[in-house]
């Protein structure tokens, strides 16, 4: 039921126990261009999933979306999206769904405001973000860890843009957009004991911004092809990820990254791997935390990693069988 009026693009999400001590989502509350869907079957008992998605298939230059999430105490919830995060190429103008204090920006941003209650689990498990040639695309999300005993599981990742064929091609966009921007920002309240103490856990931030962008409007198709500067930094790959794993049921997860990164053997190739990939423990909270990041030559290979590590540290058993099937289908 709404309660508020809500402005475009924000949203709220609220996973509770109910009298029965079973998951539900008590507060479901959404605003074009953003949308929320509730799977109607039942999962564990205390665990709950949402799917967060855009109405098109994707979000337009200008789109503003703002979604505050609350997994309060005892409860897991998994949020999940369908397909890819399509973000299209920008446009002159005014937009709907900018807010006047934005003003005319045709940057398109996302921002998630994450707080994770005691002995809760937070399970944030997006297909990746792919920006289309010219976009423009920025992302901000910050989780609020209330205890010691709460846990995170925060995948980050993005492709190159849309590929021919499954390459580069006259007809692919691979690094063309114009600007991608991802922080993450992770924080223990209550932290050593004392419940007014604040730990900043991680922060993580990555910017590629092509500094010379083309002039031309992006409907000419008369319009060259152009190649963006940050090019020769993110080359020979296509995709990239990042995974972030904090609190107590996160224990065996980041165990079996640490006993595979620690087996890894390097050697000297004529030409890069088709994958690489990386783990650091991370300091600061009680019960431990860590960073995954990965590069690929293609999607599928960054997928079939974080599938293969997520599966080997027992995600099953905190999501149950029948979530995790669908987690990347």
């Amino acid at each position: 039921m709404l309660t508020r009026r809500l402005s475009p693009g924000d949203g709220v999400l609220t996973c509770s126990l109910d009298g029965h001590a079973r998951a539900h989502l008590a507060d479901v509350q959404f605003s074009y261009p953003l949308k929320l869907i509730v799977p109607a079957r039942r999962f564990l008992p205390r665990v709950q999933c949402a799917y967060v998605i855009g109405y098109g298939g994707g979000l337009v230059a200008g789109d503003r979306v703002r979604l505050k999430v609350e997994v309060e105490e005892g409860t897991t919830l998994v949020l999940l999206t369908q397909g890819s995060t399509k973000v299209f190429k920008t446009r002159p103008g005014r937009y709907l769904t900018t807010t006047p204090a934005l003003g005319a920006s045709n940057t398109t941003e996302q921002q998630y405001r994450l707080s994770v209650g005691p002995s809760a689990l937070l399970v944030l498990l997006p297909a990746p973000v792919t920006c289309f040639s010219r976009a423009r695309y920025a992302q901000r999300q910050v989780v609020r860890l209330a205890a010691e005993s709460s846990s995170l599981v925060l995948l980050d990742w993005y492709t190159s843009g849309r590929m021919a064929l499954g390459k580069a091609g006259p007809d692919g966009e691979e690094w063309e957009f114009e600007s991608y921007r991802s922080e993450n920002e992770v924080w223990l309240c209550g932290g050593g004991g004392d419940e007014g103490t604040t730990t900043r856990l991680a922060k993580d931030v990555l910017l590629l911004e092509d500094e010379n962008p083309p002039q031309t409007s992006p409907d000419d198709p008369a319009a060259p092809r152009h190649k963006t500067t940050y090019v020769p930094r993110v080359a020979p790959y296509s995709c990239y990820a990042t995974l972030f794993l904090f609190g107590p049921q996160t224990a065996s997860l980041r165990r079996a990254l640490e006993t595979s990164f620690t087996a890894l053997e390097q050697h000297k190739l004529p030409a890069p791997y088709a994958l690489v990939w990386s783990y650091s423990a991370l300091p600061g909270h009680p019960e431990g935390g860590g960073v995954a990041r990965c590069a690929a030559a293609t999607t599928e290979g960054v997928k079939e990693w974080v599938v293969q590590v997520l599966q080997l540290g027992g995600i099953e058993e905190l999501v149950g069988k029948d979530l995790w099937k669908t987690a990347f289908n």
